[in-house]
């Protein structure tokens, strides 16, 4: 009997993981001339959330972070002065504009690895492959093209992070990533860590590839995206100018 309800208990823990979050609309909103696949889901629960989603073909793409020290460009002119399909903003910086944490821009070590609770995860792209590390996995190596520290993890192993803040709702930058080396960019608005650690998590929502990781970037006044796309491009601006960002490229 009691074996019974221990289950009855998990499977009805397991059914309200993600309750709450519906999908209320999914739509392709890159035209057939754009370089990389543009989605935007609205997903609602006590508040709607919009999440525009950049999903990155590994065969054609690949990801690369561009420095910007001197605070001369804004998203959308990094994006166009280095020929980029799309881009977000990238990791946490001081107000003197020094980085936090490792930032590698092709094959250079511009700040290097930093121990601290915010920083928990590294983005690490090589000529093979891109992954989503938590920091104690990071191996330094000459193969690494392309590194960013950043963090919190919000999905990890396909469940949402336990102990995220759950009170602060901001606009948000976050890298996805699954078991076979895809991955995707996001930006959205007013939503806590806690809750878009269940949204992504939720394979109702996320449809498109099937989430093991999820680390945050920096967010707020810094979150921005901009994506190619013809007539115009799509770009929802930051509000000031940012560090560093993470731009999506062609595979070579």
């Amino acid at each position: 009997m009691r074996a019974k309800i221990a289950l009855l208990v998990f499977f009805a823990a397991c059914g309200s993981l993600h309750a709450g979050w519906e999908l209320q609309k999914s739509v392709n909103v890159a035209s057939s001339a754009a370089p990389v696949a543009h989605i935007q889901k609205t997903v609602a629960n006590d508040h709607a959330v919009k999440l525009d989603i950049v999903l990155l073909d590994s065969k054609k793409h690949t990801l690369r972070v561009i420095d910007n020290a001197a605070g001369r460009d804004d998203l959308a002119g990094a994006m166009r002065g280095n020929d980029c399909l799309a881009g977000v903003n990238g990791g946490y910086f001081h107000p003197d504009r020094t980085p936090l944490g490792l930032v590698i821009s092709d094959g250079q070590t511009l700040h290097g690895f930093e121990r601290a609770r915010l920083l928990s995860g590294i983005l690490v792209v090589t000529r093979e492959r891109i992954a989503l590390l938590r920091a104690g996995e990071y191996k330094p190596g000459r193969e690494i093209r392309q590194a960013l520290q950043a963090g919190p993890f919000l999905v990890d192993r396909g469940k949402p992070v336990r102990g995220l803040n759950a009170s602060a709702r901001a606009d948000r930058t976050v890298v996805l990533a699954d078991n076979s080396g895809r991955c995707a960019l996001l930006l959205c608005r007013s939503v806590t860590l806690a809750e878009l650690g269940e949204i992504l998590s939720n394979p109702r929502i996320v449809t498109e590839l099937k989430v093991s990781r999820a680390m945050n970037q920096d967010g707020g006044s810094s979150s921005g995206l901009w994506v190619a796309d013809e007539p115009a491009p799509f770009y929802r601006a930051e509000l000031k100018t940012v560090r560093n960002y993470l731009a999506v490229v062609p595979r070579y």
